[in-house]
């Protein structure tokens, strides 16, 4: 996809892993930003608990696409 990309659209995918690692970085800021709400009360919705699991995930997976 990311060939496919690089050649429909003409641009450099040469730092692709930096702005992959920056989407994840972004949604794990969102997902617990979303938690936090939920923890603290400020939304009830009983599916925001999850979250809290899929933090630590989120930024393993950054860390790794970033090459840490």
């Amino acid at each position: 996809m990311v060939e496919r990309y690089a050649l429909k659209s003409g641009r450099s995918i040469h730092d692709i892993h930096f702005y992959h690692a920056l989407g994840l970085f972004r949604l794990t800021v969102i997902i617990a930003q979303i938690y936090i709400r939920y923890h603290l009360g400020q939304t009830q919705d009983q599916r925001f608990d999850a979250l809290g699991r899929m933090i630590p995930l989120m930024a393993h997976a950054t860390l790794e696409v970033a090459g840490m």
